[in-house]
């Protein structure tokens, strides 16, 4: 049984990993590109929110907006 890496994801199965709420899915060469494509799927609400050409930089995309939002201060006014 292969060993996951710290923030590698769980494998889902044919070509698709689960990372940090985001089902991540190969879709292989894509011809007029010229390139692999991967992209990642919200799991809570379906939406394709980031594509990217490695996984790598997908997974990077994804912790980059997860730093963003947990930084982002909350509009919300103070209940007194």
């Amino acid at each position: 049984m292969k060993r996951l890496k710290a923030g590698e994801g769980k494998y889902i199965g044919a070509d698709g990993y689960e990372y940090k709420g985001f089902e991540i899915i190969n879709h292989g060469y894509y011809a007029p590109d010229k390139c692999v494509w991967w992209e990642a799927v919200d799991m809570k609400t379906g939406c394709a929110d980031f594509h990217a050409h490695t996984k790598r930089e997908i997974k990077n995309l994804i912790d980059e907006d997860e730093l963003k939002t947990l930084n982002k201060p909350s509009k919300m006014k103070k209940l007194t």
